[in-house]
């Protein structure tokens, strides 16, 4: 009995994503417009009947793809934030996550309607408030181990969450530097970013 509902959990679980996988790649291809759900069936190899046992509308499966991604970088920050780093390296290593990831999910759905960024902003609210917290928390155990000298972690994590979705889009683009080199850019936000927070030790010039 154990073994038939784990087996069909499965079956469950696989169809979701794959109906989630199609329909990310024909968005990215036509355009949410374009796409119906007897599209995303067919290219899934499913019914329609099937497609709509699992969402009952294309906005909800769009949704529920954005989700998926956003939560792949919430996942991903977090494992920083509770890695084994000292709190300086950790903090930069997180921002560099942060924006590779997020580069890559929008470069993959770039070809995506405008109301694929309305949404993605409602859905990561509560990302927002899990990174800020994170950066409190890493911000708190570096003033706790003399790393830090910031008087409010609070309003320091605040602070860097929104200087970071500030420059999203230009590290994106590849303005944020003319060569557009990562490491230019990582070496100059560790500059800035631990200067900010009072580092009391040595920080790298850049090269």
């Amino acid at each position: 009995m154990q073994k038939k509902l784990q087996k069909k959990e499965n079956i469950v679980k696989d169809t979701r994503e794959t109906l989630i996988t199609v329909a990310r790649r024909l968005f990215a291809q036509k355009g949410i417009g374009n796409i119906t759900m007897t599209d995303i069936a067919d290219a899934a190899g499913k019914s329609r009947r099937t497609v709509y046992t699992y969402f009952k509308t294309k906005e909800e499966l769009l949704e529920t793809m954005i989700e998926t991604e956003v939560k792949k970088i919430s996942s991903a920050i977090t494992k920083v934030a509770l890695s084994n780093l000292p709190p300086d390296k950790k903090i930069i290593k997180l921002i560099a996550v942060r924006l590779q990831l997020t580069r890559s999910i929008v470069r993959r759905n770039s070809c995506l309607h405008s109301e694929y960024i309305l949404i993605v902003e409602q859905i990561r609210k509560s990302f927002d408030a899990r990174e800020m917290a994170l950066f409190r928390h890493i911000i708190a155990e570096g003033n706790q181990a003399g790393i830090f000298n910031t008087e409010s972690p609070d309003l320091a994590a605040r602070f860097l969450h929104f200087c970071l979705k500030g420059i999203e889009m230009p590290f994106i683009n590849g303005i944020m530097n003319k060569n557009n080199d990562d490491k230019f850019v990582y070496a100059f936000t560790e500059r800035v970013v631990l200067s900010a927070l009072g580092h009391k030790g040595t920080i790298n010039k850049i090269k």
